[in-house]
């Protein structure tokens, strides 16, 4: 009787904890989502005004910032991979022109990783669901027919696009998080294939405006 009265009080508990978990995910879910809507609509607005249209209009942007220009540009890089509304190498050229060819690159390889990072963590966190809010169903579709031909050799296929220039880095690292790639394997990848682009753009770029 003892014995049957424990376990109830281990399923209820383990109901209650269950309620709590799902109910603090839907609170973080919303709060996620209104977060991302939030600098969407920033990003938005900072487009429409000008303010991401050309480099010169960009580099006055973040020179109005003064000595947090640079962090402001590692954040810029890191928000534009998790929500890509603007060209992605718009950063890539203005870092290297604005604070000096390494500077420049340094910053724009942090904020890509770390852009990289969360964005493999979100879709490996909130699924399916998260990735199809973000992208259009025929663009999921394409890449899981992409990805079933290449199932045995996806990693060599997911660091050889990182390392193109005109890879869709927001959404190889959205979809990589649905894989069953360990998050150690997504990182090598993106830490060893990404600076190549990056470090071509801040020497090209740095020269031309140093």
């Amino acid at each position: 009787m003892e014995h049957k009265l424990e376990h109830k009080l281990q399923e209820q508990a383990a109901e209650l904890i269950e309620t709590k978990t799902s109910l603090l995910k839907k609170i973080f879910c919303i709060a996620l989502a209104l977060a991302i809507t939030g600098v969407g609509v920033w990003l938005v607005y900072e487009y429409r005004i000008g303010t991401f249209r050309d480099v010169d209009s960009f580099k006055a942007y973040v020179d109005s910032f003064g000595m947090f220009g640079p962090v402001l540009l590692t954040l810029f890089q890191c928000v534009k991979t998790i929500y890509a509304v603007i060209p992605s190498t718009l950063g890539c050229i203005v870092g290297p022109a604005l604070f000096g060819t390494w500077t420049g690159i340094i910053c724009n390889y942090i904020g890509i990783c770390s852009g990289s990072f969360a964005a493999f963590w979100l879709s490996r966190k909130f699924g399916i669901s998260l990735v199809k809010q973000l992208f259009s169903e025929k663009r999921f579709e394409r890449s899981m027919n992409r990805m079933k031909r290449w199932r045995s050799k996806y990693a060599v296929f997911l660091w050889v696009a990182i390392l193109s220039p005109i890879a869709p880095d927001d959404f190889l690292c959205y979809f990589t998080g649905l894989t069953g790639m360990s998050f150690k394997r997504f990182a090598l990848i993106i830490l060893t294939a990404k600076p190549f682009t990056i470090i071509v753009y801040g020497l090209i770029f740095g020269s031309l405006f140093n």
